[in-house]
């Protein structure tokens, strides 16, 4: 099988991409490096371009439901090989997004002028969703000693015991830290 070459550089402006092609509008400067965005610029593993292929070639392209057991199945079979754990096949849920996700979160479980507890530095949408709920940022700010970053503690207790934090928003790995 091919390898992919995480070497080779592919320039992604002009094609609407989030990273390259919305910087200004996200940050207000143009000439900015992007490290913000989960994004790739490296080409899909061949097995991948594939499998899409041979998806094609089906030429019909109609709704179809993620709530079966070969969709479902294939999560708890990787979330069981990759950390031995066992998923109940009624505890995996479709979502369209994380930042959906973590929106949908925040309106269930919280109300407006809640405390969300968030660790900084932090992926810019979680700032955007939490304050688009009406919610507070209540942030654990991140220490960097020695070239990496850690948890306060005891900054991190006092935020979580807050009588209006209702929700501690962890990202692990954590975003942009790595860690």
């Amino acid at each position: 099988m091919k390898q992919t070459n995480f070497d080779q550089v592919t320039d992604r402006t002009g094609t609407y991409c989030t990273q390259w092609d919305y910087i200004e509008d996200r940050f207000g400067e143009k000439n900015l490096l992007p490290f913000s965005v989960s994004d790739t610029d490296f080409k899909v593993p061949t097995a991948i371009i594939d499998t899409l292929k041979k998806r094609m070639d089906h030429e019909i392209f109609g709704y179809t439901r993620w709530n079966h057991l070969s969709f479902k199945g294939a999560i708890q079979q990787w979330y069981q090989n990759r950390f031995q754990s066992t998923i109940e096949t009624d505890w995996v849920l479709y979502s369209p997004s994380v930042i959906y996700s973590v929106a949908k979160l925040i309106e269930l479980k919280s109300e407006r002028g809640d405390y969300i507890v968030m660790q900084t530095p932090a992926y810019d949408a979680f700032f955007k969703t939490i304050t688009d709920n009406q919610r507070i940022i209540h942030e654990n700010p991140l220490l960097f000693n020695d070239g990496h970053y850690t948890i306060d503690f005891i900054d991190l207790e006092k935020r979580l015991s807050h009588p209006k934090t209702k929700i501690f928003l962890l990202c692990s790995p954590h975003n942009p830290t790595g860690r």
